[in-house]
């Protein structure tokens, strides 16, 4: 399935993003397989500790509200096979089943209203 690359730009401060919701819709944030595995990586242009980020299927929660990876370069999105500089973000995998709502969000924690965050995300097919 396609890929989405997007870069959430000045994040307002204290603010919550729903990234594949109302960033940008991603047709693909409802599961189109029996079973899909989804990976999503991310990156932050902030300083430590302004950025968090949280992952649901459904309300099961699959990452914990934890710490967004700092250190990304405005509009250099991270990827499974990128540069060094992309690589130092983590990928979360995991698999959702038909129809369920995958939901990537975004805390703003720094108050600074200027973080970017880059996303790259990923649904195929897991064939039996």
């Amino acid at each position: 399935m396609p890929d989405l690359l997007i870069a959430v730009r000045n994040i307002a401060a204290g603010a919550e993003r729903h990234v594949l919701e109302d960033a940008r819709p991603w047709k693909f944030r409802f599961c189109p397989y029996t079973v899909g595995r989804y990976t999503i990586g991310l990156i932050s242009d902030g300083a430590v500790g302004t950025m968090q980020h949280q992952v649901f299927i459904g309300t099961t929660e699959v990452v914990a509200r934890s710490d967004t990876t700092i250190g990304g370069a405005d509009g250099v999105i991270p990827t499974p096979n990128g540069g060094a500089a992309t690589n130092t973000a983590p990928f979360h995998v995991f698999n959702a089943q038909k129809d369920d709502e995958v939901d990537l969000v975004l805390f703003e924690t720094g108050a600074v209203a200027t973080t970017d965050v880059m996303v790259w995300a990923n649904v195929e097919p897991v064939i039996p």
